[in-house]
């Protein structure tokens, strides 16, 4: 009997993945089909960027018209699929900004799949740098209280999050010089990596409660609009790094991509989190720091070289005051 041909190419690992993400020709009958599962128009899809950029992410991404998301997850990583399901379903309605509703969900030869809502907004990513200090200031205050109720949520019953803080920890710091070899980084800094994940210890206190942490919160994953003449805050998503942890690993996120080199907006933002003065200190930057290197996406030569074009460093002290300074 005659197979019907495959929409979908079969892929085992990262590297398959990524050879065959980029290519235009993959996607737009695997989203036709989605559409008609699912009764969707078929006449207005198209993909958020090209697959070369990462501000779009990993993940294959479509817009549906102005009405609908759908996201297609590479099969050998359904960790990504079940975490963004699980929060974007129980967040929804309450936080203080939108965030997708899911629609659908799916699988598509062995590729999972969501379908969710499109939200209202533009990219702070587009407007970021060209806003004036005080814009910049309010919205990293609305940041914080946006991650104030993010973290406050209950985290009971998230059965298919990560959840083990401990044991997360322990393999990244275990595994951390290694990964950041394979990314190619100096020996001159893998060598220094030990010994300062070990000053910046403890990273999170024993009877810490747990929260959701998106793991990457940053402005590309925010949406803001426009009223009176004040930018606000009024969406996030992308959910799909996130687990159960310790709430400074979203606050090292937020810091390193939007508030690098700026104590006035990282020391307003930690204030308004709940922070009092005498916590914002050389500690706290460094377990900032050291969130940033155990992070599961943050390449460091990319980070050095952002760094260095404005302030040469040599020691991860002297890269912890470049990004995380607070005075």
């Amino acid at each position: 009997m005659h197979q019907p041909e495959a929409l979908l190419p079969p892929v085992t690992s990262h590297t398959d993945y990524e050879a065959i993400r980029i290519n235009p020709n993959i996607w737009p009958q695997a989203m036709r089909v989605i559409c008609q599962r699912h009764g969707l128009p078929i006449e207005w899809l198209k993909r958020f960027g090209d697959g070369t950029d990462p501000a779009y992410g990993s993940n294959v991404v479509f817009a549906v018209n102005e009405g609908y998301i759908i996201k297609l997850y590479p099969p050998f990583d359904k960790r990504l699929f079940e975490a963004d399901r699980t929060v974007a379903e129980h967040v929804y309605g309450r936080l203080n900004v939108a965030t997708p509703e899911i629609y659908a969900h799916g699988i598509l030869e062995n590729w999972p799949y969501l379908v969710m809502s499109r939200l209202q907004g533009i990219y702070l990513s587009d407007v970021w740098d060209t806003l004036e200090h005080l814009h910049q200031l309010h919205l990293v205050t609305e940041l914080a209280e946006l991650l104030v109720h993010l973290h406050a949520l209950p985290t009971d019953n998230l059965l298919l999050l990560e959840s083990n803080w401990p044991t997360f920890v322990a393999d990244r710091i275990r595994n951390c010089v290694q990964i950041h070899r394979e990314q190619g980084v100096p020996e001159h800094w893998l060598k220094q990596i030990p010994g300062y994940l070990a000053r910046a210890a403890p990273l999170y206190p024993p009877d810490f409660t747990p929260a959701i942490v998106s793991a990457d919160i940053h402005e590309y994953h925010l949406l803001v609009n426009q009223e009176h003449g004040q930018w606000r805050l009024c969406g996030l998503f992308d959910f799909d790094d996130a687990r159960i942890g310790f709430h400074e690993y979203d606050l090292a996120s937020a810091g390193l991509f939007m508030m690098w080199g700026r104590p006035a907006l990282l020391r307003t933002f930690l204030l308004t989190y709940g922070y009092a003065e005498a916590e914002i200190n050389e500690q706290l930057s460094h377990r900032l720091m050291a969130y940033t290197l155990l992070h599961r996406y943050r390449p460091l030569n990319w980070w050095i070289r952002e760094v260095f074009v404005k302030q040469p460093c040599s020691t991860f002290e002297e890269l912890e005051q470049a990004i995380y300074t607070l005075r």
